[in-house]
C-alpha cells in the first residue's frame, strides 16, 4: 500500500516536520522543560467551566484508537494540523477528525520500514481493535463519533478568534480526547451572555414545530433543564409545585419548550396532572396545608375533596376530638391535646395555634359557627386581648371572624369591625 499526500498539507507537512524536529531535540536535552514549554504554549485556563457535558447533547462515543493529544502537543503539533477542516465547519455534523491523510504527513504508511521507524506507523501504532485480525493487512474496528446535537459553526468561532483550547479545556493533558472534551453548557455561557454573544435558547439547541426547542432529541434521550443555571430541576419530584418561581424569574426560558396551551392543559384542568404530587403525598400533605405554602384551592374543591377522601379514610370528624374511645373502625384526625381542658394552659398541639395561623384549614372540615358549640361559654381571646391596639385583627380576616360571635353592634366590637 502506497500514500501520496494532498498537494494542499505539503507546506503543512514542511512546517510539521520543523516542528517536530525543533521539539524533539529540545526534548532530548531537557524532556521536563520541552514538556513544560510545550504545556506552557497550549495550555488555556478556563475559570468556571465546570460540569460534564451532557449525554443528550454530546452521545456515547466509542473509540477504539492508540493516541495521546498531550504527546503530540508535546512535540509541536498545533490542532490545525490535524483537524484542518474545522476552518471551513459550519456544522455539528461535519466529521472533523483526521484520517490517514492528516496522520500521513508524519507518519509515512505505507511505506518500506515505516512500521519500526519514527514516528512508526503499523497499524496496531494508532487503532487498539480491530474487526478481522487475520485479514492483510488488518481491518480496524470503525468509530463511533455521533455528531453533537446542536447548532454549531467552528469556522463563525475561529473567525471570531475564540482558540480552540477555549472549548476543549484539557486536551493539552489528554491521552485520547472524547465527549469529555467537549464543552459544557457553563464553558458557552461564557460568551453567550447577549453582550458578547446571543444567549437565546435557539442559539445552540435545535428547534423544532414552531420555533420551540426539540426536547426529544435522541431516540429515547430527553433534554431538559437540571437546576445547574437557574431554579428550574425539572427532575425534582415537587417541580409541578415550584415551577412558579422558576416561570416569574425568567418566562423567556420556559417559552423556549412551552407553549402557552401547555400552561393551560394544567391550569385550566377539571382535575390536576397525574403525577402533580410525590408519593407520600397523602402522608405529608397535611403538613403543607398547615403552613399554607401550596394554594390547594387552586385544584380542589377544600369543602367536598377533602372531606370526600377523609371520609374514604376513615378520618371524619364525627371522631373530633380523636380520644382513644373513638368507635371502631375510625381513625384519629386530631392529635392527643387539640381540644385542651377547660382552664388549662394551651399545649403546642392546641388547635388554637392552627386556628390563628391558618382557620382555612379548620374550614375544610368544620363550619365556622362549630366554634360556637365551646366558644359561646370559652372565652377563646388572652386577657390581654382588649388592651392590646388593633389586637382583634390577629388572624382574624377584618373582623368576619368576630361576627361569629359577636352581633353587629355589639359593645365589644364596637368601632372595630368595618
Amino acid at each position: 500500500m502506497t500514500f501520496a499526500p494532498a498537494p494542499r498539507l505539503v507546506a503543512v507537512a514542511v512546517a510539521a516536520l520543523v516542528l517536530l524536529a525543533g521539539s524533539w531535540t529540545a526534548q532530548a536535552a531537557d524532556p521536563a522543560s520541552a514538556r513544560a514549554a510545550a504545556g506552557a504554549a497550549a495550555r488555556v485556563v478556563l475559570s468556571g467551566s465546570g460540569g460534564h457535558p451532557s449525554a443528550v447533547i454530546y452521545p456515547q462515543q466509542d473509540l477504539p484508537l492508540n493516541f495521546s493529544h498531550r504527546r503530540h502537543l508535546e512535540l509541536g503539533a498545533q490542532c490545525r494540523l490535524c483537524h484542518d477542516p474545522v476552518a471551513s465547519s459550519v456544522a455539528s455534523t461535519d466529521r472533523n477528525l483526521p484520517g490517514h491523510t492528516e496522520c500521513g504527513i508524519c507518519h509515512l504508511i505505507g511505506t518500506p520500514g515505516a512500521a519500526k521507524g519514527f514516528p512508526p506507523a503499523a497499524c496496531e501504532t494508532c487503532h487498539s481493535r480491530f474487526e478481522d485480525g487475520d485479514a492483510e493487512p488488518p481491518v480496524p474496528a470503525s468509530l463511533s463519533f455521533p455528531p453533537a446535537r446542536i447548532t454549531f459553526s467552528h469556522k463563525l468561532h475561529l473567525d471570531g478568534g475564540v482558540p480552540c483550547l477555549k472549548c476543549h479545556a484539557g486536551v493539552v493533558d489528554a491521552t485520547l480526547a472524547t465527549r469529555e472534551h467537549l464543552p459544557p453548557m457553563s464553558t458557552c455561557l461564557g460568551c453567550h451572555d447577549g453582550a458578547r454573544a446571543p444567549s437565546e435558547c435557539t442559539t445552540c439547541h435545535l428547534q423544532g414545530e414552531g420555533g420551540l426547542l426539540q426536547t426529544f432529541v435522541g431516540q429515547a434521550d430527553r433534554l431538559e433543564p437540571r437546576g445547574r443555571f437557574r431554579p428550574d430541576n425539572h427532575a425534582d419530584v415537587l417541580w409541578g409545585t415550584r415551577h412558579a418561581a422558576a416561570a416569574r424569574l425568567a418566562t423567556e426560558s420556559c417559552s423556549s419548550c412551552h407553549s402557552v396551551q401547555v400552561c393551560l392543559d394544567c391550569h385550566d384542568a377539571k382535575t390536576p396532572p397525574e403525577g402533580l404530587h410525590p408519593g407520600d403525598w397523602i402522608m405529608t400533605h397535611g403538613l403543607e396545608a398547615g403552613r399554607r405554602s401550596l394554594d390547594c384551592r387552586a385544584c380542589h374543591d377544600e369543602t367536598s375533596f377533602c372531606q370526600d377522601c377523609h371520609a374514604q379514610a376513615a378520618v371524619t370528624q364525627e371522631t373530633f376530638p380523636g380520644l382513644a374511645g373513638d368507635p371502631p373502625g375510625q381513625q384519629r384526625f386530631h392529635p392527643v391535646g387539640w381540644r385542651g381542658e377547660l382552664g388549662e394552659i394551651a399545649g403546642p398541639e392546641h388547635h388554637s395555634h392552627t386556628a390563628r395561623r391558618s382557620l382555612q384549614t379548620c374550614d375544610a372540615c368544620h363550619e365556622q359557627s362549630s366554634c360556637l358549640d365551646c366558644h359561646s361559654f370559652i372565652n377563646p381571646h388572652p386577657r390581654s386581648w382588649a388592651d392590646a391596639p388593633a389586637g382583634w385583627r390577629f388572624g382574624q380576616g377584618e373582623g368576619r371572624v368576630c361576627l361569629q360571635c359577636h352581633r353587629p353592634g355589639d359593645a365589644a366590637i364596637l368601632g372595630m369591625v368595618p
